[in-house]
C-alpha cells in the first residue's frame, strides 16, 4: 500500500479523564491545513539474556512522540492547543504565552492511501498527547520567497480509556470516502 496524501490536523483538549472509562474531550479545533506528520513510537528494547543469547524481548510501547508542519496556526487553535491566553475587547485582542503547561489533547489527523487502484482514507486519532510550538523562525522575502511555516512538537502518552485496563496511545479506522474519515475524527474531537 501506498500513502498519497495528509489532511486535516485536529486537537481536541482533554476535559475529563478517569483510569478505565473513554475520555471526555472539549471542543475540537483544526490546527491548520496538513504538510507533515512524523510520530515515531518510544518502545521497551532491553532483553533479556540467557545462556549468552537473548531469551525474551519486550516490545511494547511506552510513549511516542509527534513532530507536525501546518501551513499555519490561527489565533483560536493557539488558544485551544497550546494554552495560551486571549485578553481584551474584540478587534484588540492581546494573544499572551505564558509559562503554563500546554494542555493534555487528543490529536486527529486523516492519510490518504491508494492500494490495488482505489483510494481511501485512513483516520487516526492519538489519545493523549501535549503539543507546543518550539521554534519560531522568520526569514525576511528575497528575490524568491521562502515559505515559513510552523512546525508543532509534543509527546504522546498512554491514555486508559476503556474497561480492559490496557494503555492506548492511537487508534485508526479505514474508510471508502473521505467524508467517512471527517465524520470518525469530528466524533472523537466533538466537531459538529
Amino acid at each position: 500500500m501506498a500513502y498519497t496524501g495528509l489532511k486535516y490536523c485536529v486537537f481536541a483538549p482533554i476535559t475529563t479523564e478517569e483510569p478505565f472509562s473513554p475520555i471526555v474531550y472539549g471542543k475540537g479545533v483544526v490546527l491548520g491545513k496538513m504538510i507533515s506528520a512524523n510520530i515515531t513510537m518510544t518502545r521497551n528494547s532491553d532483553p533479556l539474556y540467557a545462556d549468552d543469547a537473548i531469551a525474551e524481548s519486550d516490545n511494547s510501547i511506552t510513549g511516542g512522540t509527534i513532530s507536525l508542519n501546518l501551513d499555519d496556526i490561527d489565533d483560536a487553535a493557539r488558544v485551544s492547543a497550546f494554552g495560551v491566553l486571549k485578553e481584551g475587547e474584540p478587534g484588540s485582542e492581546t494573544y499572551s504565552e505564558t509559562g503554563d503547561p500546554t494542555p493534555y489533547g487528543g490529536l486527529g489527523y486523516i492519510r490518504v492511501r491508494k492500494r490495488k487502484g482505489v483510494t481511501s482514507y485512513v483516520a487516526y486519532w492519538v489519545h493523549k498527547c501535549q503539543i507546543a510550538i518550539n521554534t519560531d523562525s522568520a526569514n525576511t522575502k528575497e528575490s524568491t520567497i521562502t515559505w515559513q511555516t510552523p512546525t508543532v512538537d509534543g509527546t504522546i502518552m498512554a491514555a486508559y480509556p476503556n474497561a480492559d485496563k490496557k494503555a492506548r496511545f492511537r487508534d485508526y479506522a479505514s474508510f471508502a470516502t473521505q467524508a467517512d474519515a471527517y465524520s470518525w475524527i469530528n466524533e472523537k474531537a466533538g466537531i459538529a
